[in-house]
């Protein structure tokens, strides 16, 4: 599985496998963390991931189960506007791509990649079922 830019070329790997985008017009796994400028990738992505992992409830997130978004991406350092996050709508897009995964390749799409990139968080969370 890998990440890459929304809008780069097809290749027969990502027919075969699959893409699928997870930017935030078209994923219910945006990132709601929204960026004012470079200086919010770090506090964004660092708050995207504990989000993440409170919605699965792995990892340090247990001691953050029930935070809000905003809550979490403070607790980050992010001060920026934060989105709405649908729980339930997260939990059954990551039980799809981990069947997707399952299948075959699949490539997640962002509009940031190859900056830092909250896909690397999906990415990480789906693989992690596979080891």
């Amino acid at each position: 599985m890998t990440v890459g830019r929304v809008g780069d070329r097809v290749d027969a790997a990502d027919v075969a496998g699959g893409r699928v985008r997870v930017d935030r017009d078209y994923s219910p796994l945006g990132n709601p963390f929204v960026l004012g400028g470079e200086i919010d990738r770090d506090p964004a992505c660092n708050a995207y991931e504990l989000l993440l992992e409170a919605t699965l409830g792995v990892g340090r997130a247990r001691t953050v189960e029930g935070w809000t978004p905003s809550a979490i991406g403070a607790a980050c350092g992010f001060r920026g506007e934060v989105r709405g996050w649908d729980w339930d709508a997260a939990l059954d897009e990551m039980r799809r791509l981990r069947l997707l995964a399952g299948r075959g390749s699949l490539r997640l799409d962002c509009h940031c990649w190859p900056k830092r990139c909250h896909g690397e968080s999906v990415r990480k969370h789906v693989m992690a079922r596979f080891h």
